[in-house]
């Protein structure tokens, strides 16, 4: 469906599936990075929900029989409601597979998981787009106070615990 090793970067993503409930058996599913949308005709009704991507465990790696019998690899996003899962691609090259699966999941920053005996096993952490940034080890500027509170006094946890409600405050202008 998508190379992995291309280099053009995609914003959004248009697929159409199969959904035996819906009007003509097909539902729209527009999938981008923060959220996808699904929609669909329902008796006559127009019905379109968008889920955001974080509310997906993750991308789903499973192995079916195609219509020759031989393996077919589908990749998809599994959701806690199964009418939201989203199939992603379904292909019989295992390193096509791989390498969509190991793209998307890059893509949507949600984890790869592999289907085993009808459970999902996560196979790595979520891979996000944007790497975190190191943080600094034990540096001695750490103890520093900065530079416009070096004038102010420390609290006093003792004094910041003395509430004085219910008394008149007398104030003297002279």
């Amino acid at each position: 469906m998508f190379e992995a090793g291309n280099a053009r970067k995609i914003d959004e993503a248009f697929l159409v599936q199969r959904d035996w409930r819906a009007d003509g058996g097909v539902r729209r599913v527009r999938v981008t990075r923060s959220d996808i949308l699904i929609s669909r005709r329902f008796n006559g009704v127009d019905m379109m929900i968008a889920v955001p991507a974080p509310a997906y465990c993750g991308v789903v790696l499973d192995v079916v029989e195609g219509q020759d019998g031989a393996p077919c690899y589908r990749l998809s996003l599994a959701h806690r409601d199964r009418d939201l899962d989203v199939v992603l691609a379904e292909t019989q090259d295992s390193g096509d597979a791989a390498a969509d699966w190991k793209y998307w999941a890059s893509w949507l920053a949600l984890p790869r998981l592999a289907a085993e005996n009808g459970k999902l096993a996560r196979v790595d952490a979520a891979t996000s787009s944007l790497a975190a940034l190191p943080r600094r080890g034990a540096s001695s500027l750490r103890s520093r106070r900065p530079r416009f509170l070096t004038r102010r006094k420390t609290g006093v946890a003792a004094r910041m615990a003395e509430v004085f409600a219910g008394e008149r405050e007398i104030i003297c202008y002279e």
